[in-house]
């Protein structure tokens, strides 16, 4: 059988409570004496004993006594004893129903941080009459003897020290009051010991908000500036008069003082107390230097002179500038921008240069359309290449200081011209050598002019040179859409973007072919960065990427395109050229258990050792040879140079159109086979070491257990098929190795070396 308890179960000492308060029809306040009328219900006189513990009615003593402290909380003792507070309050409740009253007297004490601060052996409080059954409170004039600093003594402090600041030291005290009986001489505990805690603090000073700490303020005329700050003092309310508060203006000058020393040193530019958190600097203060800086401090001061201050209550100092260069210039900080178009395909803008600019960021962009091409130059004019025939554009141009960005120029605009059509057998006039002033920095992209042809660059052997000079592969563009693929070598190229000396060559589609092949060695930076942890973001901003993992932030500068990112997760980042990010999630997970994690490590592990760095500087060499001798071959009879500049080139510029076909059907050259081959062999085990990880992570293993296949099975199913055989785990790996070398291959044909179709 159960029986139900229930949670609340009144006492006898309950009851007798509820039956007392339930006809109680007065408090008495003891500051006044008056009465009040007010009847409990009996369920809120019930309650009412709960807010005095049954275990104080149990005790002997006849008054019960209970001490509040209310927030905030001053350190200055006498607070609490001005009249009309109640943050310090004492509840006084006579039980003894035998006497229609009874005087009682007081003691208190306050403990912490060392100190004792308690009433004297012979003072006590009092009297205070209380009546049976009336609760009776205490507080501010009621409690004034007790905290009446002549009737106390100190301890851990003397009252000298306690005089000199009227304010405790911060920390964490115990208040506790005692009652005692009136009449006898002798001291009678009468109640219990009321105790209450507090942790009493000191304000913080002033927080100065207007103008912002560094900021730079707009000069106005007439002169106008507000200074805004906030009053920390949450004991205000315990002052006679507000808080007053003294601003304090100084001038750093010269420009490279402290503002430390400055205050420390001189005497300020303009100060004022007031009682408000604002002051309106205006035409009757002292006038302002546009382009200086100035420091200003906040002190708060407590009218009756008590310390409820940290730091004195001083602020902290803050610094702005009044005004700048571009206040001080107006107009004149305004560039004027010019434009003219040189060719159909170049245009040079330029613009007056101001010495208070160290740098310009100039944009253009196409008329009509939304984005902007930046570039940053500390010249005064820049040519802009590249740009498409009868076209209008637009530009502006802003200049850059130590005190940010002046206002922005005028919009200029220009148009292209339209461009010039030869007629089958004409030629173009020779660029004048006059012009030629040496392109130092070049890129891939660039459209060059190259006689009556333009020539779209696809890959340098060099991207800087002081003359202008520059070998590589480029795409030629003729009549009727016909694109011829070419090579250069030695040709100068002028900062306006014309070929003014060296030769061009075509070459076929089976050459092309094979040279573009040659970009193998993105597949060895597929991973450029692993990141070991999680990421959440990937911004890029020009040549700068900013990783944001759940272990913080890291940033990478690279300008190479793809760049490749992978996580701890599997998920690959790729940086595209232009800017944008595309994610690729890990391949999905398979669990794998200990024993075919141990066999796909151990089949790593003799990849790794099949492939070493002894290796690959073997094919390496080996490779460099045959290229060496396909070089001369094709040098030596059919008239190509793939070798660098020498320096010597023709004075005439010269654009040959040759058919170099290798994709014949009388097949390819030994040579060029014996170049294919190295290449292959070399980049085959480049591949295999990357590709043999010495600590697999888990995106790796899904990779290997989703792609590889050994005896077309799924690898981590031929792995587990051949442990339930009691295969030896070396057999096995050697198998799964072997089906690396049969992935690798597949990826290297399909995506690399692609051979060409035989016409």
């Amino acid at each position: 059988m159960f029986r139900f308890i229930p949670f609340f179960s009144e006492t006898a000492a309950a009851k007798n409570c509820r039956r007392r308060f339930s006809f109680f029809s007065k408090f008495r306040n003891a500051r006044t004496g008056r009465n009040f009328s007010y009847r409990l219900p009996l369920k809120t006189a019930a309650t009412f004993c709960f807010l005095f513990p049954f275990s104080l009615l149990s005790q002997t003593y006849p008054v019960q006594l209970n001490l509040q402290l209310v927030p905030p909380f001053s350190g200055y003792i006498n607070d609490y004893a001005s009249p009309g507070n109640e943050n310090l309050r004492a509840f006084v409740l006579f039980t003894d129903f035998s006497r229609p009253s009874y005087d009682i007297k007081f003691k208190i004490k306050l403990e912490g941080q060392g100190i004792t601060i308690q009433s004297q052996s012979y003072y006590f409080s009092g009297p205070v009459n209380v009546q049976p059954g009336i609760p009776l409170m205490m507080s501010g004039n009621d409690l004034s003897g007790l905290l009446n600093e002549n009737h106390l003594d100190f301890s851990g402090i003397t009252r000298a020290q306690y005089d000199a600041r009227k304010v405790l030291p911060e920390g964490f005290y115990t208040i506790t009051l005692t009652a005692y009986d009136f009449a006898n001489p002798v001291p009678i505990q009468v109640s219990n010991e009321a105790v209450t805690q507090a942790w009493m603090v000191l304000n913080d000073p002033p927080f100065l908000n207007l103008p912002s700490c560094t900021s730079s303020v707009t000069p106005t005329t007439p002169q106008q500036i507000t200074f805004f700050w906030t009053s920390m003092n949450l004991l205000a309310l315990y002052s006679t008069a507000p808080t007053e508060f003294t601003f304090e203006l100084w001038e750093i000058f010269p420009a490279n003082q402290s503002p430390g020393n400055i205050i420390a040193t001189t005497a300020p530019l303009y100060s004022n107390t007031t009682t408000l958190t604002m002051i309106s600097y205006g035409i009757t203060e002292p006038p302002l230097v546009v382009g200086r800086t100035y420091v200003w401090r906040v002190t708060a001061h407590d009218p009756g002179n008590r310390e409820y201050f940290r730091n004195n209550g001083i602020s902290q100092w803050c610094t702005f500038t009044y005004g700048d260069n571009f206040d001080l210039l107006g107009n004149s900080a305004q560039l004027t921008l010019h434009a003219q178009a040189l060719t159909y395909r170049m245009a040079r803008c330029w613009w007056d240069s101001l010495s208070i600019y160290n740098s310009y960021n100039f944009q253009f962009r196409k008329v009509g359309t939304l984005n902007w091409f930046s570039s940053n130059t500390q010249h005064a004019a820049i040519r802009i290449p590249d740009l498409e025939p009868n076209t209008d554009y637009e530009a502006e141009v802003t200049g850059t200081s130590s005190d940010g960005n002046g206002p922005v120029s005028n919009l200029v605009t220009w148009h292209t011209p339209q461009q010039t059509i030869l007629n089958c057998g004409e030629s173009s006039a020779p660029p004048a050598q006059q012009n030629f002033h040496p392109l130092t920095q070049a890129n891939t992209g660039m459209i060059w002019q190259i006689g009556q042809f333009e020539m779209n660059v696809t890959s340098l052997n060099n991207t800087s040179s002081g003359g202008g000079w520059y070998s590589g592969l480029a795409k030629v563009v003729l009549p009727f859409g016909f694109t011829l693929n070419c090579t250069f070598s030695g040709i100068q190229v002028g900062d306006d973007h014309i070929v003014y000396s060296g030769e061009v060559k075509a070459i076929s589609e089976g050459m092309t072919q094979w040279m573009e092949q040659y970009t193998l060695a993105h597949l060895m930076e597929f991973i450029d960065t692993t990141i070991t942890s999680s990421i959440d973001t990937v911004i890029v901003n020009g040549d700068l990427i900013t990783i944001q993992t759940n272990d913080g932030q890291f940033q990478i500068s690279s300008d190479d395109r793809p760049y490749v990112i992978q996580d701890g997760n599997g998920t690959t980042y790729i940086i595209n050229a232009d800017g944008s990010v595309t994610i690729q999630q890990l391949v999905p997970h398979i669990p794998l258990t200990d024993q075919q994690i141990l066999i796909y490590k151990l089949a790593l592990q003799k990849l790794r050792d099949e492939n070493s760095t002894q290796l690959i500087t073997q094919k390496q060499n080996e490779l460099e040879h045959a290229r060496t001798d396909y070089s001369n071959y094709l040098q030596n009879n059919i008239g190509i140079d793939l070798s660098t500049s020498s320096g010597t080139v023709p004075e005439n510029v010269a654009f040959t159109a040759m058919t170099v076909d290798t994709t014949a059907a009388s097949g390819i050259s030994p040579k060029e086979s014996a170049v294919k081959n190295a290449e292959y062999d070399f980049f085959r085990a480049k591949v295999c070491l990357a590709f043999a990880k010495t600590n697999p992570t888990t995106a790796d293993l899904d990779l290997l257990a989703n792609y590889l296949f050994t005896d077309n099975l799924a690898s981590y199913l031929y792995i587990a098929e051949q442990i339930a055989a009691g295969t030896n785990n070396d057999t096995i790996g050697e198998a799964v190795k072997n089906s690396m070398y049969v992935f690798i291959d597949g990826m290297l044909h399909s995506q690399v070396f692609i051979q060409p179709v035989i016409k």
